[in-house]
């Protein structure tokens, strides 16, 4: 299937978009001072498994609203109080994925930091669907909670986009040999 032209397009001009470079550098000094001591960033970068670290972890929160999402089109009072359940779930491991995350997007060029800063921010608009979701669901209101979760489902779809441009198109990450590139 061809690259539709929009989506590279909007891919492009983010790869362009200096009007974010302040915010990047800004964020690229933050994550690099936090995550300053080598153990901390080879962990984060998963030099221990041999792969990076993100790309593992994203699968619990996206799996776990993926399976909500199954259980509100279902339906029915135990399936509303498990995609509940899921919901949170995956609120609570979308911190340490953007953890990991954050340690690998401090490493790349400015291209892929630009990127990668607007998949982060996608993505953090999405996670904030999903805490509005579980907080509507905790209150009973189901039907909001719903919505909201697909509403954050279609944004971290967006954010994943992202993600596999950065992956896919910008290599972001990817070396020339068989070992993790940040061995730092």
């Amino acid at each position: 299937m061809p690259e539709l032209p929009i989506l590279r397009r909007i891919t492009d001009a983010i790869e362009r978009a200096s009007v974010l470079d302040e915010a990047v550098d800004l964020d690229t000094r933050v994550v690099r001072a936090v995550a300053k001591p080598a153990a901390l960033r080879r962990l984060l970068h998963g030099v221990p498994i041999g792969h990076p670290l993100h790309p593992l972890m994203v699968q619990v929160p996206l799996g776990a609203w993926i399976s909500a999402a199954v259980l509100d089109t279902i339906g029915g009072k135990g399936n509303a109080r498990a995609a509940q359940t899921l919901t949170g779930v995956g609120l609570v491991s979308a911190s340490s994925a953007s953890v990991a995350g954050y340690v690998d997007w401090a490493e790349l060029s400015l291209e892929q930091r630009r990127t990668g800063w607007v998949h982060q921010a996608v993505n953090w608009v999405g996670i904030t669907f999903f805490g509005l979701s579980w907080w509507q669901r905790r209150k009973g209101n189901t039907a909001a909670g719903k919505a909201l979760g697909f509403v954050g489902l279609t944004i971290v779809g967006v954010g994943g986009y992202l993600g596999g441009h950065l992956s896919y198109r910008q290599r972001a990450g990817v070396g020339s040999s068989d070992r993790v590139p940040f061995d730092a």
